[in-house]
């Protein structure tokens, strides 16, 4: 393999591990900020009740 094709394959796998951190951090961020629990509690005769359980 010649060293221009090398560098060519090294380059595009350090933009997809970059790629792959990226999205790694990003779900991470999102996963902590979402309620666990988002229930509507629904009864006849009664108004609706939002219930919410953070983890």
């Amino acid at each position: 393999m010649d060293a221009g094709k090398r560098n060519e394959i090294e380059a595009k796998l350090r933009k997809m591990l970059e790629l792959d951190s990226k999205s790694k951090s990003s779900s991470e961020n999102r996963n902590q900020k979402q309620a666990v629990c988002n229930v509507i509690r629904r009864r006849k005769g009664e108004q609706d009740k939002r219930i919410f359980v953070l983890d």
